[in-house]
């Protein structure tokens, strides 16, 4: 791998452009000087010291000697393990609290609030896809989808056109690799603003994330089937559900893989 590839890597941990080529030219030169530093990563001089701190805050860099001081880089297989291991431990959690939503749910009828969370179960995606078009519309600053198929509706394109121009940032992590079947949806969704990501999980719930303030959550029974078939939504705007499902999707960005539709 070049270096420009390696950074890359370390994007889809959630470092930023120039702390991705500062880290990366610090694993290629070694402990170094500011000066080289700056020239290896072609980070601006002015700009240098304020990633390096990050880079420490983060325990990816440490400072090594005093007089001239010189940075070194920890190496990847001991700086991202505490990283991985917390990503785990969002997933984890995510996974708990949705089977603790199953149990309830099992236990209620077909479509009611539970203390501030609504909840159907329906054999098509109609009313979910209205939920999530009025979240979509409500939204302000950012929207996380965690999707598979990229369903489509008018409405629901308007909504991203339309959210896309006034500077909502749209989140898009597809739980399978975009092949001929979904691409053109993934491509439109791309073209109009979307910025698209790829995480496989052979089961996953559905989920949209409206500014950290309201979910919504689409449990299948049978998550491959494509056909008609039954399903479970929850929707809810819960202080700590929210909290947790939005953290669980920005780690999950982080480490989702970019999708390039320029190939």
């Amino acid at each position: 791998m070049d270096k420009k590839s390696i950074a890359e890597v370390f994007r889809n941990f959630g470092l930023s452009d120039y702390e991705s080529r500062t880290y990366s030219a610090l694993l290629f030169i070694g402990p170094s000087k500011v000066s080289d530093i700056s020239k290896e990563s072609k980070v601006p001089q002015s700009k240098i010291y304020e990633v390096l701190e990050k880079l420490m805050a983060k325990q990816l860099v440490e400072v090594y000697g005093i007089r001239p001081k010189e940075f070194r880089a920890i190496p990847p297989n001991v700086a991202f393990k505490n990283v991985l291991a917390e990503k785990e431990k969002q997933m984890t959690e995510l996974r708990e609290n949705i089977g603790m939503l199953t149990d309830v749910l099992k236990q209620n009828k077909q479509d009611e609030v539970l203390d501030g969370i609504w909840t159907t179960k329906e054999n098509g995606w109609k009313s979910f896809i209205n939920k999530v078009c009025d979240m979509i519309s409500r939204s302000n600053k950012y929207i996380y989808v965690v999707t598979r198929d990229f369903s489509w509706s008018y409405r629901l394109g308007q909504l991203i056109k339309s959210s896309f121009k006034r500077g909502v940032e749209i989140r898009m992590i597809s739980i399978r690799e975009i092949d001929s079947s979904v691409y053109q949806r993934a491509k439109w969704m791309h073209d109009h603003g979307a910025k698209i990501k790829v995480f496989n999980a052979n089961v996953h719930p559905r989920i949209i994330n409206s500014d950290g303030r309201e979910i919504i959550l689409r449990l299948d029974s049978n998550p491959t089937k494509r056909d008609s078939f039954y399903f479970t939504s929850i929707w809810s705007k819960d202080a700590s559900l929210v909290k947790v499902i939005d953290t669980y999707l920005k780690g999950l960005w982080d480490i989702a893989k970019p999708v390039n539709f320029r190939k």
